[in-house]
């Protein structure tokens, strides 16, 4: 009596096939939605505190280091979207009452420390699964926070800092407008600070940067010049012209720099260049109206 074959073989595909499927899928599903991170340049957001604080994570894969930067709940800052002077901790939930979310954190922290940053979670790094799975609020996409995990472990054996700027100069105490002590911004912030935000892209090539200013508010475009200078930028000219009621439009030399740019200030990039033409000597050309006011 002559016996069948084993059907091992078959399962043994089929479960082998099955597998090569699931992590395919997982493969693609990472890849669609890793939206801002290339894991070569820095990746930078906010997180909101339970107890009220703000951290600023930086994960610099250059020299696999993350560092966060902590700022009191109890800074006095000026909200963005002018909504006025408030304590930073109150910023988060005006945020979701004013159904724009992390987004106004993220705009009052650019504002008023000068960190580019535009992406914002309401969930803890040091919280992998919560972070990826269950992050609540937040803007940075599914692939990206994947990524951002992987590289803080790595990160964590590799080098971390933690900069807290109550317990440095970078802060002072004082009497706020509200008639409590609190903290408040010694002056322009520091380069100290500020170095973790460079960007090669902008440092390494030398952008030259020129803002039309059409938005009619004094201080705006100066605002933006900063921030782009913390990057690693530099503005040669400002040219103040009649307000408009537009937004913002960016035009680049280097399609990779037009899209930092455009995300950090939620611009539109600019790419009929018969119709907004870069002048002859910048790289870059940035222009701002009065819209772009209302909501810086």
């Amino acid at each position: 009596m002559r016996r069948r074959p084993a059907a091992r073989p078959k399962r043994r595909f089929l479960w082998v096939f099955v597998v090569a499927g699931f992590l395919l899928a997982v493969y693609l599903l990472i890849t669609l939605t890793t939206k801002f991170w290339n894991g070569r340049d820095k990746f930078n957001f906010v997180f909101n505190r339970g107890d009220g604080n703000i951290e600023v994570v930086v994960l610099d894969p250059e020299i696999s280091e993350m560092t966060i930067l902590t700022v009191p709940g109890d800074t006095e800052v000026e909200v963005a979207r002018n909504y006025g002077t408030l304590r930073l901790k109150n910023v988060w939930q005006l945020g979701l009452n004013e159904k724009v979310d992390g987004d106004l954190l993220a705009g009052t922290v650019t504002k008023n420390f000068l960190f580019p940053v535009f992406l914002w979670s309401g969930t803890d790094i040091s919280q992998p699964f919560r972070f990826i799975f269950l992050p609540g609020k937040t803007n940075i996409p599914f692939g990206d926070r994947i990524s951002a995990v992987f590289f803080a472990i790595k990160g964590g054996r590799l080098g971390k800092t933690t900069i807290d700027l109550a317990k440095g100069q970078f802060l002072r105490k004082e009497i706020l407008t509200d008639g409590q002590p609190g903290y408040k911004a010694s002056g322009a912030v520091s380069e100290r600070l500020t170095i973790y935000f460079a960007d090669k892209d902008f440092s390494e090539k030398g952008l030259k940067i020129y803002i039309k200013d059409a938005t009619g508010v004094a201080g705006v475009a100066e605002k933006m010049g900063e921030i782009l200078e913390v990057m690693g930028g530099k503005v040669v000219a400002v040219d103040r012209q009649a307000a408009e009621e537009t937004g913002c439009e960016v035009l680049a030399k280097e399609p990779l720099v037009a899209k930092k740019i455009a995300n950090l200030f939620s611009c539109s990039i600019v790419r009929n260049k018969t119709d907004f033409v870069a002048e002859d000597g910048f790289s870059v050309e940035i222009k701002i109206g009065k819209k772009f006011a209302e909501r810086f």
